[in-house]
């Protein structure tokens, strides 16, 4: 049995979707597969989701051993050797009759050091090998990802959100600076609109909102503008915009109307003002979802900016496109033959 650390330098960075992709591509491969999450909060829902998507069978409890609610709590209460008992008993459970186990780690590679559950320990005391997660912020990015291995030792590296030149540019610096310090670049997965969009319900629970009109199908927006401007001028503004959400004040009546008109498939009214009858049949007729907040324009955009940058991968529609790019840009062989599964 071998197992492969799924880490990352920051949270939000792309773990889950990756494991998912993997694990769905092992078992098109053959192998038999596990999932482990030793370390979470109990608001986590990752394990349940890619437990039910990897079709797996083992016990939640199993799965992931540890959950805690409050951090500073945990680190005064427990014990680092019963803790690291559990999770070896735990993962031992797991690991039986499978190829490989995919091990899912916090929400950076440090979390969880306290106690004696960081991803560093996590990896030392499973004796796996290590796929690191790194978001492309910048291009210190790769002083992160090596400042990881001086700790961590030895790795494999997927980066994330790559476009353009830069493609071209990591190549380089993969054979220059990232393998001579033991960092063995398999993947790097563009950005996406379709898998950075949210669905219309993800927004309304993001905003804590709630639906005058709802949504009559699955859409999904790929981003949102605001509309603070005449409708003169919004009419050619709402319509260049492919698959958005209009964040305007309810009492907008008129911005509503060019908005729906235009095309855009989802309207976010601000300020708890509920707009004409008139608008709500519009958007009826046209199928347009209505969000009402009861914040104002600008802590809307703030919050709902905020949903965006932590866009999970769920649904079988950018499931199925994740997939598709992980196969795409990764080196699976290149993981299969570093786990030594060939």
């Amino acid at each position: 049995m071998k197992s492969l650390l799924v880490s990352s330098i920051d949270e939000y960075s792309g773990k889950s979707g990756i494991i998912s992709a993997l694990g769905n591509i092992f078992v098109e491969r053959g192998y038999k597969i596990g999932y482990f999450k030793p370390f979470s909060t109990f608001d986590d829902v990752d394990v349940e989701v890619i437990r039910d998507i990897l079709s797996l069978k083992d016990d939640e409890e199993l799965i992931c051993p540890i959950k805690i609610e409050s951090y500073a709590e945990f680190m005064l209460s427990s014990d680092p050797v019963e803790l690291r008992k559990k999770v070896i008993d735990s993962f031992s459970e797991i690991a039986k009759n499978k190829d490989v186990v995919f091990i899912e780690g916090s929400m950076g590679y440090f979390a969880g050091e306290a106690v004696g559950l960081s991803d560093i320990d996590v990896s030392s005391m499973l004796s796996s090998k290590i796929l690191m997660v790194a978001k492309y912020i910048g291009d210190f990015t790769i002083d992160r990802l090596l400042s990881a291995s001086k700790i961590m030792g030895d790795m494999m590296a997927i980066i994330n959100l790559v476009t353009g030149f830069k493609r071209t540019y990591f190549g380089t610096i993969a054979s220059k600076i990232l393998e001579p310090n033991g960092i063995k670049l398999v993947g790097m997965l563009p950005k996406d609109e379709m898998l950075a969009g949210l669905t219309v319900e993800e927004i309304r629970k993001a905003l804590n909102g709630i639906y005058l009109v709802e949504p009559q199908e699955d859409v999904l927006i790929e981003n949102y503008l605001i509309g603070a401007m005449s409708p003169q001028t919004a009419s050619s503004y709402f319509r260049r915009s492919r698959n958005s959400a209009v964040i305007t004040g309810g009492d907008r009546a008129d911005l509503h109307a060019v908005a729906i008109d235009a095309g855009i498939k989802c309207l976010i009214l601000t300020g708890n003002l509920e707009p004409p009858s008139t608008i709500i049949g519009l958007a009826e007729k046209h199928g347009v979802p209505i969000i009402l907040v009861k914040e104002d324009t600008l802590s809307t955009a703030e919050k709902l900016g905020k949903a965006f940058g932590r866009v999970r991968i769920r649904g079988e529609k950018k499931l199925k496109r994740f997939k598709e790019i992980v196969e795409h840009y990764v080196d699976i062989d290149t993981i299969i033959k570093v786990l030594g599964l060939q």
